[in-house]
């Protein structure tokens, strides 16, 4: 069963919607991983309609991760990253430290240490640090924007083999970037061959805004402030050893959209725990 959650813990599915994990690290416990995610399309949600941008948007993203078990019921985590994104219409890439979270988990129930049936619940908060990149272009990093994320996690194991989770984020950003809710919901099975898993999400955001691209006044300059919706599939493949290294690898198909760029995303991930 440890074995199991441990592997919940350990996979890594991209674009990060969950912000943590229900279960958290064991005491004294440090999980460091390095992750890279890729992408490229042709197009781009203007508003909710994908259109020709006349060119490839390539996205590289490389996120460094840590994660700390203080004690039984607290947990600290720390993420940054270095991201290069790169326009063929655009002379010059966009290329620079992406945005940094710190954040702090606290565990309210363990289902392995009560009788009573109740799944796992943890809550986070986070603040994120929005890096120093251009936002006014077509192929930005990001938004951009600092702010507080407030998640609610819980997470069950259904049976020695399976797993589910779900995570639920309300993220505020200043710059008036608009406000927004995340979601992920995953499902997570132990396969026969020894150390590997697999694990399947649906996850989303729901940002607070009223503006898109290519309405009246609306163009690239204000695309940090429209609405910025999502929702994607994501599948992963999980491997740990018992030297405590961990590999995986996932894929998230875009299902719909509005203002972002319309690609499906690609991320391999390296971990060490100990």
């Amino acid at each position: 069963m440890k074995k199991l959650i441990a592997l919940c813990v350990a996979m890594v599915a991209s674009p990060t919607f969950a912000d943590g994990s229900p279960w958290l690290p064991e005491d004294g416990s440090t999980s460091l991983s390095v992750e890279l995610s890729a992408s490229s399309t042709t197009d781009f949600f203007r508003g909710d309609d994908s259109v020709d941008l006349g060119g490839d948007l390539d996205s590289t993203f490389l996120w460094f991760n840590a994660q700390y078990g203080y004690d039984d019921v607290w947990a600290f985590d720390f993420r940054t990253g270095y991201a290069q994104r790169e326009f063929e219409n655009n002379p010059s890439d966009q290329e620079d430290i992406s945005d940094t979270s710190l954040g702090v988990s606290y565990q309210f129930v363990n289902e392995f240490e009560n009788e009573n049936g109740w799944p796992t619940v943890s809550a986070r908060a986070g603040f994120t640090i929005g890096g120093d990149y251009q936002t006014d272009e077509i192929d930005a990093i990001g938004d951009g924007a600092s702010g507080l994320d407030l998640s609610l996690l819980v997470g069950k194991s259904l049976t020695p083999l399976i797993a589910v989770s779900g995570d639920l984020t309300f993220r505020q950003r200043d710059d008036d970037v608009a406000d927004g809710i995340k979601y992920q919901f995953s499902g997570f099975y132990t396969t026969p061959i020894p150390g590997v898993g697999v694990q399947i999400s649906a996850a989303g955001i729901r940002t607070d805004s009223d503006l898109n691209l290519g309405e009246a006044g609306v163009g690239v300059e204000q695309l940090p402030q429209t609405d910025r919706d999502s929702d994607w599939l994501i599948l992963g493949v999980n491997g740990g050893f018992d030297n405590g290294i961990g590999v995986s690898f996932a894929f998230a198909n875009l299902l719909s959209a509005r203002n972002v760029a319309d690609g499906n995303v690609g991320t391999f991930s390296l971990s060490y725990n100990f």
